[in-house]
């Protein structure tokens, strides 16, 4: 009759069973914090979405408030290398602009009312419009 020999090294051993539980509940941990992490963030970006619709709203009704300051824009015409011929040659238009703002007022996520300035350009008069007072068209050839 043969004996059979018992191999000690057939099988998984405790240790070795142990080690792939702890690396599997480790994943595990990993992935669940991933999925907590994204969907966080995907309920900030919609409360961000939503506040920014708010407000787009809200700047559409504001009203805008004119400022104090006017200024001219000058767009002039250089050559290949960047170079300005001559100073008053080279203006192709003037636009002059009035420097105004709009508030608007809205509730963040947590229910407080905020308020944001936007600052906007907006016509002076008829000069930078591209016609002049006259009629004709603003060549831009006169000191603003």
């Amino acid at each position: 009759m043969k004996i059979h020999r018992i191999h000690s090294g057939a099988g998984e051993s405790l240790v070795e069973v142990t080690v792939s539980a702890v690396i599997f509940l480790m994943m595990m941990a990993v992935l669940q914090g991933s999925i907590s992490f994204c969907t966080n963030a995907q309920h900030k970006s919609e409360e961000i979405r939503q506040e920014n619709a708010e407000i787009c709203r809200n700047l559409q009704s504001a009203s805008y408030i004119p400022g104090a300051e006017n200024m001219t824009y000058l767009f002039k015409a250089t050559t290949a290398d960047g170079e300005t011929p001559g100073a008053e040659a080279a203006v192709l238009f003037r636009i002059a602009v009035e420097l105004g703002t709009k508030e608007v007022t809205y509730l963040d996520a947590d229910g407080t009312p905020k308020t944001t300035t936007f600052y906007l350009f907006g016509a002076s008069d008829a000069k930078g419009t591209g016609e002049a007072d006259d009629g004709t068209e603003d060549t831009g050839g006169d000191a603003p």
